[in-house]
């Protein structure tokens, strides 16, 4: 399960959490990815952009200690489908009955 954090120093990160990485201390989160918010074309919506959390790392799981973590919620579908193409992971249609 895809979930966006907000950290204590403002950023904002999505990723999925690894269970048996987590402690009381700290949580792992795989492909931490951060989230940039820029500028569109005058007229246009904001746009996000996808930032490897910590790029010189060869490391796929980041710890991030708990303490520094202000929130954990559940990104919208738009955010979700973004971050699994920032990755590589397929991306889930939603299922709509045809009629």
């Amino acid at each position: 399960m895809i979930r966006l954090y907000r950290l204590t120093t403002g950023e904002d990160v999505i990723g999925t959490p690894v269970e048996e990485d987590t402690t009381e201390l700290q949580q792992a989160i795989k492909k931490p990815f951060v989230l940039i918010p820029m500028q569109g074309q005058p007229g246009k919506p904001m746009q996000i952009g996808f930032h490897p959390f910590i790029p010189y790392t060869k490391d796929e799981n980041i710890k991030i200690k708990k303490v520094n973590i202000i929130t954990e919620t559940t990104p919208d579908d738009n955010m979700i489908n973004a971050y699994q193409q920032n990755t590589g992971q397929l991306v889930t249609p939603k299922s709509k009955i045809i009629t």
